[in-house]
């Protein structure tokens, strides 16, 4: 996702209560605890995302490049590089070409495969290797207060009788997870996905304000863009495209399947490396992130951003992405160049 305004500050104000949290009892897990011969990085960390400053990924990675140090993982020096440019294409471009550079890590999300699926880069995600998935971001579709949509009912009914007769915000662009969110709910629905009305924005911030406004009709984006308004009562939250129910502002929402759609699409954040690393530096980063997502900190960063714990090491994380990619391809195979 693009930068979003609102969400800087408010996420700050949503952390503050968990400062101090998990890293009093964490054990110094520095580079000296290391077994002898063992891999550790030899100089600073870069983190590399593809977006500006103030984005979704850009969030995860100054939030991974803060734990990694605090933890001792990562040396002082290491920094967040962002480079954006070609819906990611520049920052993957960039890592691929640092081949078996261990301190080189990249943010991700499904993008990264959407862009090859529909012709936008040859770059594809199995030229990297894959180190971790983190957790997932929620996908929920809410509309304006003053919506004729009042209810998932509502919406399944239009889109039956018409599906160009409902206009989605899928943030972004084509094949971001908000997309894949409303083309999986019209595969569902039997629907040709050719004629969903799917609006592209700039921004989370810019799709909400138009459905609070009445230009589109259904914002498909995560609560952490969408529940300041639900909460002043501009939006209204449909369902969750989720396997179970969320908790906090979420629990009295509708998951689609449990009324009967099986549109689950997590937004997950993964994190990629340069191809060619060594066994032992797999294992490293494999430590390192099983480290930091287990301290009490970390847990109360996803309570407060509404993120669900979504923890894959290296191997498992290889084959999440080898399932996504099969069903990207299978929603998005009529959208490619």
């Amino acid at each position: 996702m693009n930068p979003d305004p609102i969400s800087l500050p408010r996420r700050r104000a949503l952390l503050a209560a968990s400062a101090g949290l998990g890293w009093a009892a964490l054990p110094a897990l520095s580079r000296a605890q290391s077994p002898a011969g063992a891999w550790v990085p030899d100089r600073p960390v870069e983190i590399v995302v593809g977006v500006g400053p103030g984005g979704a990924q850009d969030r995860t990675g100054r939030d991974v490049e803060r734990f990694l140090k605090q933890a001792g993982y990562a040396p002082a020096g290491s920094v967040v590089s962002n480079r954006p440019g070609g819906g990611h294409a520049v920052a993957m471009a960039y890592t691929l070409k640092h081949a078996k550079e261990a301190n080189i890590l990249q943010v991700v999300g499904g993008v990264v495969l959407s862009n090859n699926i529909l012709g936008r880069s040859p770059i594809s995600y199995s030229q990297f290797t894959p180190i971790s998935i983190l957790f997932d971001e929620l996908m929920v579709f809410a509309v304006g207060s003053k919506s004729s949509i009042k209810t998932p009912a509502d919406l399944i009914a239009r889109l039956k009788q018409d599906p160009a007769s409902v206009s989605f915000s899928i943030s972004s662009g084509i094949g971001t997870t908000n997309h894949v969110s409303v083309l999986l709910l019209a595969k569902q629905l039997g629907l040709d996905l050719k004629k969903i009305k799917a609006i592209s924005f700039n921004s989370s911030t810019e799709g909400v304000t138009a459905t609070i406004g009445g230009h589109v009709e259904v914002a498909v984006t995560t609560p952490f863009a969408l529940n300041p308004f639900v909460e002043s009562r501009d939006l209204r939250y449909i369902a969750v495209a989720s396997a179970e129910r969320a908790t906090g502002p979420l629990a009295q929402v509708p998951t689609w399947r449990e009324l009967g759609y099986d549109v689950v699409v997590p937004a997950w954040r993964g994190v990629l490396a340069p191809p060619g690393l060594t066994p032992a530096q797999v294992a490293y980063w494999d430590k390192a992130f099983a480290a930091i997502t287990a301290t009490a900190e970390w847990k109360a960063m996803l309570d407060a951003e509404l993120l669900v714990a979504h923890r894959l090491d290296s191997a498992q994380t290889a084959a999440y992405l080898r399932s996504e990619d099969k069903r990207f391809r299978e929603l998005l195979g009529g959208f490619s160049r």
